[in-house]
């Protein structure tokens, strides 16, 4: 598989992917591709362009002048065809997606200004985690558009087509009394006056206006409701024939996996392949296009645990899992029972309601693998292939280039992030504690280096893309260093080591799609040279493990 036929591998959507972006929308490459491929006009990549590069310079702009403002970054856009196809709000790979709709491109129908704030609320909803009242946190876009701006994000709002059109023209509507809040930096109130502060938003509510944020919110709910239900609806229809059919399945395959429910409570299990009541009780009331999704999901689960049990040389030397492994996500290795497990109540993934939303298959196929391979670990079947004196002088090597970076970071940086080196270098050095850091997530990468033989090309790439990620919401700035390690391990697989992806500029890839460019590069945090011998220091750690291929017989990567 290309790349080329990645960004069009879900029928349900076109994916503008990170690598294709910039300040100016996407590049001519893409451009030609997507005519090409889905059928772009001219006239849609205009909007496009036209749009993403609205978005961009105001983000920018009132990033730069105030902290409560989101600053832009590159995510993929996952343009979906039909409304109904995908989950409405939903964020694909892991918060680095935006989810529009073809409809928002069109030139006929929609407008730059309409795309441009659909691009700004999407980063709220990625910086708060909820949808409605994002629209009112936003709020500060409206305060620097003129009268002809809001005109037309409010005509592309009346005419759109999107299930949550509704929201969008309240929103219009409100364009009047959201054009007279004030702001702390931005628009701060000239005369002394009781005002209510927006958390986080730096906005501030004349008392006249105080009950409009919260009526807004409330019609973006209503409407989140509606257009959630309006989903569902698209998809609510039971089909007993396909719980006949996992069923038989099930029975007859009796596949290495297990199926579980609320609470991980096992439905089935291949100890007892016919005993399948708990699993059909589960399924009753779900939707038809849900239970064939679960199928096909748990299909994959059977395929990659039984490559991975074949390709064990002696089974009984795995050992059980640890009692602490979490018991979560796309599938997990379960706690007691040495089993895969696929939970049909994941939180967050509907599993039981319309289809699959785009990647996931994917990310259930490498979960699953990854999952076995940390087995393979915890059995010592990835050691390190250098002596322990090499591996040592490896990790010293990281210590003092991390030192380093350190004592030549800015003052104010040091200053922020001073009593977590101060925490760092209790037992020696910070340098030192944070390579420590480093090796604590080799497990991750040996698992990995397991896990590649046995996933096909759209579960690596989606895997990777799943993977890098903006680290902002999980390290405060006091723990900026802790972040940097984190990242540097997670750069890792972009890196020809895992050969996971065929992004061409790996670097310029993570750079700009996680924030890192502006949270270490320009701050002074670190130089691009710098960056880079810091992410070889890692590159050389991770590349002392070697599988034992006297343990297992691998496929070709």
């Amino acid at each position: 598989m290309t790349l080329d036929e990645y960004y069009f591998a879900d029928p349900r959507l076109v994916l503008v992917p990170i690598e294709h972006l910039g300040a100016t929308g996407m590049t001519g490459a893409f451009a030609a591709l997507v005519a090409e491929r889905a059928g772009w006009s001219p006239a849609t990549v205009a909007l496009f362009d036209a749009g993403f590069a609205r978005y961009w310079e105001r983000s920018t702009s009132l990033a730069r002048r105030t902290a409560t403002w989101p600053p832009p970054r590159r995510r993929h856009v996952a343009v979906v065809g039909r409304p109904h196809d995908v989950r409405p709000w939903v964020q694909l790979l892991n918060t680095s997606a935006w989810l529009v709709y073809a409809s928002d491109l069109d030139p006929v129908l929609s407008d730059a200004e309409f795309f441009a704030f659909l691009l700004a609320h999407g980063d709220w909803m990625a910086h708060t985690g909820e949808v409605t009242f994002a629209a009112v946190r936003g709020a500060a876009w409206w305060l620097e558009r003129s009268e002809e701006e809001c005109a037309a994000f409010a005509a592309a709002a009346a005419r759109s087509t999107r299930p949550d059109a509704a929201a969008w023209q309240a929103l219009a509507d409100a364009l009047p009394w959201l054009r007279q809040l004030g702001h702390e930096t931005l628009r701060p109130p000239r005369v002394v006056s009781p005002r209510r502060a927006i958390p986080g938003t730096g906005l501030l509510v004349p008392r006249a206006l105080e009950a409009e944020p919260p009526r807004l919110a409330e019609r973006w709910t209503a409407v989140a409701h509606d257009a959630l239900a309006g989903y569902r609806a698209a998809w609510r229809a039971t089909d007993a024939a396909a719980v006949r059919d996992l069923s038989a399945w099930l029975a007859a395959s009796a596949p290495p996996l297990l199926v579980t429910g609320a609470g991980g409570e096992v439905l089935w299990e291949p100890d007892a392949p016919e005993r399948l009541g708990p699993l059909r009780t589960a399924l009753e009331q779900a939707d038809g296009v849900a239970v064939r999704a679960v199928h096909d999901d748990l299909e994959v689960v059977a395929t990659h645990s039984a490559a991975f049990l074949a390709a064990v040389v002696d089974r009984a030397a795995l050992p059980a899992p640890h009692p602490n492994t979490f018991q979560s996500g796309y599938t997990y290795l379960h706690a007691t029972r040495r089993l895969v497990a696929y939970n049909l109540h994941e939180p967050g993934m509907e599993r039981l309601h319309g289809p699959p939303l785009p990647y996931a298959r994917a990310m259930v196929g490498a979960r699953t693998a990854h999952e076995w391979a940390h087995l393979a670990d915890a059995a010592g079947w990835v050691p390190r292939a250098v002596t322990g004196d090499e591996y040592a002088r490896l990790r010293t090597d990281l210590a003092g280039a991390l030192d380093a970076v350190i004592a030549a970071a800015p003052t104010a940086i040091r200053r922020v992030t001073e009593e977590d080196l101060l925490a760092l270098a209790a037992d020696g050095c910070a340098g030192a504690a944070l390579a420590r850091l480093t090796l604590t997530r080799m497990p991750d990468y040996r698992a990995n280096l397991v896990a590649r033989h046995f996933l096909g090309d759209t579960e690596r790439e989606t895997y990777v893309r799943h993977n890098i990620r903006s680290l902002r919401a999980e390290y405060p700035p006091p723990l900026l260093w802790r972040m940097l390690i984190r990242y540097l391990f997670e750069y890792q697989y972009l890196g020809s080591g895992l050969g996971m992806t065929r992004v061409a500029d790996p670097r310029a890839y993570f750079l700009h799609s996680t924030f890192f460019a502006d949270d270490f590069l320009a701050t002074g945090a670190l130089d691009e040279e710098r960056f880079d011998a810091l992410a070889a220091a890692v590159a050389r750690l991770c590349a002392c493990h070697e599988v034992d291929r006297a343990r297992l017989r691998l496929p070709a990567s």
